[in-house]
């Protein structure tokens, strides 16, 4: 009996490690598109503001 507990506890042992080193990659991809993201917002946000300023439109800039 104590065998097959300590059988379940390593598999489910196993098993969450799997399960953190996923979630640590998902989190890794997840970090890198929101810089990715961040990137695209901040170059969006520049040819923006250089149009307006062509165009003569009052802006503000935060």
């Amino acid at each position: 009996m104590a065998e097959n507990n300590v059988a379940q506890l390593e598999r489910i042992s196993q098993q969450l490690t799997r399960r953190f080193r996923h979630l640590e990659d998902l989190m890794s991809q997840a970090w890198l598109e929101h810089e990715l993201l961040r990137g695209d917002l901040r170059d969006l946000f520049k040819v923006y503001y250089r149009w307006l300023g062509e165009e003569g439109i009052e802006h503000e800039r935060h």
